[in-house]
């Protein structure tokens, strides 16, 4: 991994061969993050404490507001700790809605990496976060959009009793 210790993610104390041999834990890094971390893109912040209301709470003290979040934890399945109260998870800890898919009660909240079918947990998280990616552009879109005005729309013209070409 380059180092990105100037935008906020510092070296790893160990190296990942060994990192492997002590905690069986093979790290995965798509070039594309480092890519936009360096262009900024990407700004890394602090390990998510907790949230509370709209709010994330960062391990540093640090609160934040974001539109989105998207949980891909790595290799700690149980998130009761961190998401349990929010009523997104099963009781093994694992999200109701996974991809694309959010919870109707928090709706800006994606869970990537968490399910396992016989092609690969890595194939389908790739999968999913293109899909998060994609649902994510599809809301901001829709998000930008001005709010419709009676009379924009061919059903709203013949409930009015106009006929509409």
């Amino acid at each position: 991994m380059p180092d990105l210790t100037s935008r906020g993610l510092p070296r790893p104390g160990i190296g990942l061969y060994t990192r492997n041999a002590r905690e069986g834990v093979n790290p995965v890094l798509d070039h594309g993050f480092v890519d936009a971390v360096r262009s900024g893109r990407v700004e890394p912040v602090a390990a998510v404490q907790a949230f509370e209301g709209p709010e994330v709470v960062l391990a540093d003290g640090t609160r934040l507001r974001p539109e989105t979040v998207i949980a891909a934890t790595g290799y700690r399945p149980d998130l009761h700790d961190l998401v349990g109260s929010l009523g997104v998870l099963d009781e093994a800890g694992h999200p109701l809605a996974a991809g694309a898919r959010t919870h109707p009660e928090v709706p800006h909240l994606y869970f990537a990496g968490y399910t396992n079918p016989l092609t690969g947990v890595l194939r389908q998280a790739g999968i999913e976060a293109r899909a998060i990616a994609r649902a994510f552009r599809h809301e901001k879109a829709r998000a930008t959009l001005p709010a419709p005005r009676l009379g924009d729309r061919p059903a709203d013209a013949l409930s009015k009793g106009r006929a509409s070409s």
